[in-house]
């Protein structure tokens, strides 16, 4: 079979991360022809729609293009320390400095690099800045054992800041320099700051909409605005001091100069609205209750939403991202969805699929199970449902599901297991079989035919390597029980950013595994401590595993310490001398 040819838009790309220089569209669109020729009906505008769509591809001051990464290097910007004890804490990324350290941060596939960065302390020490979810739209990264030496002995504390300067963004290379409080030049930083300031305006005027996100964040970085020997204050402090920008809560700053006291007024209030519709869909003031999760977890509660958004936008066009967004906030303000009511088979049968989901009695859901297939027999979650509340042992559950991944593949047809490889999940009716496929490898597995199920659960990660399921989890205990050092390197390596306490047990047991107790092993159980200090007494048996698993779990917490237990006890107690090594260097 020939080799495909790269795409337009592989091509820009590459183009663009050769060139020193920016590049005007037409210069792009030489170079691009001297690697293929492009052959649509608007060549100009096939380069301007690839410009268009990519995230690191950023016009710089003049009618150029650049890449983002190339760009960045010489940056010098800000990371301020605000807790009482920063050494103990993780640190909380600015908007630039996420940009900086993670430039390809919102790219698709293969051009997404989330690996952690690569940076050389005052003290000549290298360490690993990673890139951590901590909430509400907030990044950072978990304390690196280095640097937490380091600010231990400057005596770090609120105040204080760290200086990163990008040496080689494309090669994700840094250094980080140390600002204590009291050598602050705070005429320097200040001049900085209005310099910074401007520059923000100068973006904002060009924008149909004058908010400063991270979207537009990117546009600042690249006029070279941190291009200095002095590095201005966070992009958030230097806007919120300066009466022409307006918090817009997860919307970033709104540039306002110019509106009058009522358009001020109705902006406030719009953002004030909007944080609250963010505030009730994604709270995070306190801890979700099991029946919260459970409400959260059904496939009815997300799904019949999303079928609903997709028959309310069905057939509309919108000119531009804000306008479908104002129609969202539109929908989300009026408090719900219009439900659709389902027309073919197959609508009414995944109808009663979410009545099933939400029914109080199992009795019901077998009920609304055996009448969705009636109506449509390739309805691959009700088989899912009669395995759940109907099968009497593992051989009748695995027969069921057996027959739900068998519907979901009639039901979807082969041009969806060929076309959408990669972003399965993202298709809602590929759900069903996803589901049935997850059922059908706990079964193999319980039943005693690993190998299967094994295969089982690698083919669901190939179809969708974001794992909505959580399977990569499931599958990572069932390598390391297995033995299968190989195949576990390349799932760890593949969710390298993975921070959940499951990942960095799975991590210190492989060491463990391949190299005893050695340097690395250690230093790996010692990151297995700090994410989640509970696991080790249910690994070592001093608790008992609750009969249920509960649905709801926390970074760090005792719940997420069961699951993990669960899922790789025995790969422990099956590795010889794991156990041991464990009570010995945990205590």
């Amino acid at each position: 079979m020939a080799k495909k040819p790269p795409s337009y838009t592989e091509l820009v790309y590459e183009v663009l991360r050769e060139s020193p220089e920016p590049l005007t569209s037409r210069e792009i669109l030489a170079q691009v022809e001297e690697r293929r020729p492009v052959t649509t009906r608007n060549p100009i505008g096939t380069i301007r729609n690839a410009l268009s769509q990519a995230w690191s591809l950023v016009r710089a001051p003049g009618a150029g293009y650049v890449y983002l990464p190339r760009f960045l290097s010489g940056s010098l910007l800000r990371l301020p320390l605000t807790e009482s004890e920063p050494a103990n804490h993780p640190l909380i990324y600015p908007d630039e400095v996420l940009l900086a350290l993670f430039p390809t941060f919102h790219e698709n596939g293969s051009r997404q690099d989330r690996t952690p960065a690569q940076a050389t302390l005052p003290n000549g020490e290298e360490v690993l800045l990673a890139l951590d979810f901590m909430g509400r739209g907030i990044w950072g990264s978990r304390m690196h054992e280095g640097l937490h030496r380091f600010l231990v002995s400057q005596h770090a504390g609120p105040g204080d800041a760290l200086v990163v300067r990008v040496v080689d963004a494309v090669a994700r290379r840094y250094e980080l320099g140390w600002e204590p409080r009291s050598q602050r030049h705070e005429a320097a930083i200040a001049a900085r700051n209005r310099q910074l300031a401007e520059a923000a305006v100068e973006v904002l005027r060009k924008e149909p909409v004058p908010t400063m996100d991270l979207r537009t964040a990117r546009l600042l970085m690249a006029r070279g605005v941190y291009h200095d020997d002095v590095a201005p204050d966070t992009l958030d402090d230097v806007l919120g001091a300066d009466p022409r920008f307006r918090k817009q809560g997860m919307m970033g700053w709104a540039y306002v100069e110019g509106m009058s006291a009522q358009e001020i007024a109705e902006f406030d209030a719009h953002g004030r609205r909007m944080a609250a519709i963010f505030d009730d869909y994604f709270p995070d003031d306190e801890e979700p209750t099991a029946d919260d999760a459970a409400l959260a977890g059904r496939p009815s509660t997300m799904e019949r939403a999303l079928a609903d958004f997709d028959a309310a936008i069905e057939g509309m066009e919108f000119s531009s991202v804000e306008e479908l967004g104002a129609f969202i906030e539109g929908l989300l303000v009026e408090g719900e969805l219009p439900h659709q009511e389902p027309q073919t088979p197959q609508e009414r049968a995944q109808d009663l699929i979410y009545d099933a989901w939400d029914a109080p009695t199992p009795r019901a859901r077998i009920r609304f199970a055996r009448q969705a297939l009636k109506i449509w027999p390739d309805a691959a979650d009700a088989y899912v449902i009669l395995a759940e509340e109907t099968a009497r042992d593992a051989q009748q559950a695995y027969d069921l599901y057996a027959a739900g991944v068998e519907a979901g593949e009639r039901a979807l047809g082969p041009e969806v297991f060929e076309q959408a490889v990669g972003a399965f999940w993202g298709i809602l009716e590929t759900r069903p079989y996803m589901r049935a496929k997850e059922g059908l490898a706990h079964m193999l597995w319980e039943m005693g035919r690993r190998e299967e199920a094994i295969a089982t659960a690698q083919e669901m990660l190939r179809l969708n390597p974001s794992d909505n399921q959580g399977m990569r989890y499931i599958l990572l205990g069932w390598l390391l029980e297995e033995g299968r050092d190989e195949e576990t390197e390349t799932l760890l390596s593949l969710y390298g950013d993975d921070i959940v306490a499951s990942w960095a047990y799975g991590r210190a047991l492989h060491a463990f595994r391949r190299e005893g107790d050695s340097r690395v092993a250690r230093g790996l159980l010692g990151d297995a401590q700090r994410a989640n200090p509970h696991v080790i007494d249910y690994l070592l048996s001093r608790r008992e595993l609750p009969e249920e698993l509960p649905e709801v779990v926390g970074l760090g917490d005792e719940r997420e310490a069961q699951g993990v237990a669960y899922e790789q006890g025995m790969a422990w107690v099956n590795t010889e001398g794991a156990v041991e090594w464990l009570a010995r260097r945990a205590g």
